[in-house]
């Protein structure tokens, strides 16, 4: 799967189209499906490409670290389409 890279003013804008690092989550509650707990799933993602903070944490208070782990995550997807591959990668 392929998006277009996540930046931090994204977390702070508006738009009537969906930006990148929605379209990831999306793309990993649908990949979780069935299999996993969604939800917890993206969590997991999300640690493993470095973001620190509590899943309650707003993105846009911390937008350059939120970009640079969604970015990372963006990375892994293009190669890896299991949930556990995408884990693998991101070295989980």
């Amino acid at each position: 799967m392929q998006f277009n890279e996540v930046l931090p003013l994204h977390f702070s804008t508006i738009s009537r189209d969906p930006f990148p690092h929605v379209l990831i989550e999306r793309a990993l509650l649908q990949m979780a499906e069935g299999k996993l707990d969604g939800p917890k799933f993206r969590n997991q993602v999300m640690h493993a490409a470095g973001w620190k903070h509590s899943n309650l944490t707003s993105f846009g208070k911390y937008p350059e670290e939120a970009a640079a782990a969604f970015n990372r995550v963006r990375e892994v997807m293009v190669a890896n389409e299991t949930p556990e591959t995408i884990l693998s990668a991101l070295g989980k």
